[in-house]
């Protein structure tokens, strides 16, 4: 569930991709099967193209998702083209495609401990990991926050909490592990 909604997944690619879309900070809302666009073929046909995502940004900004494998994406993006056509910005300001290389499966497991560790949030834990972090001087190992401390699974939560609020930055992309270089912004 997301927000109140609950969120379809009709493949592990379409998990995949909507648990990167709920991790993200900036999403209010989340949708499965929203909207259905019309497009024509090269014949004239009229067809509809049911959208795996909805997201609406806290912005305001509505994206319509569709989530294909990246073969597939010359094939959709002609489709998008064609949608273009009709008027679709009573529904939507933007199409999307989401592939495989959008949703790896390292950024689905690091957006699913984000998504985890929102759902035991505490603000003490948080603070006192912040407080750490900031007495380390340059980089340092997700494992150096977790030395010393009473509750590993709590002060994994706030280091993963931190990384979600962009108080802690990881220096290079792919999985986030305990071996992972961090840093606190300037």
């Amino acid at each position: 569930m997301f927000n109140g909604n609950v969120v379809f997944h009709e493949s592990e690619l379409e998990h995949r991709v909507s648990t990167v879309i709920q991790a993200r900070s900036d999403v209010r809302e989340l949708h499965s099967q929203f909207p259905v666009l019309p497009f024509a073929d090269d014949d004239g046909v009229i067809h509809d193209h049911t959208f795996d995502y909805y997201v609406v940004f806290d912005d305001g900004y509505r994206v319509a998702v569709a989530v294909k494998h990246a073969r597939k994406q010359a094939q959709i993006l002609d489709m998008f083209d064609r949608i273009a056509r009709h008027d679709f910005s009573h529904v939507a300001d933007d199409l999307r495609l989401m592939t495989d290389e959008d949703a790896t499966y390292e950024a689905f497991y690091n957006a699913h401990d984000i998504l985890r560790a929102r759902e035991h949030f505490d603000e003490v834990e948080c603070q006192n990991t912040r407080s750490i972090a900031r007495r380390l001087v340059g980089r340092f190992h997700f494992a150096e926050l977790l030395r010393g401390c009473r509750h590993v699974g709590a002060r994994r939560d706030a280091v993963w909490q931190l990384i979600d609020r962009g108080d802690l930055v990881p220096l290079s992309p792919g999985r986030i592990s305990d071996l992972s270089w961090l840093t606190v912004p300037s």
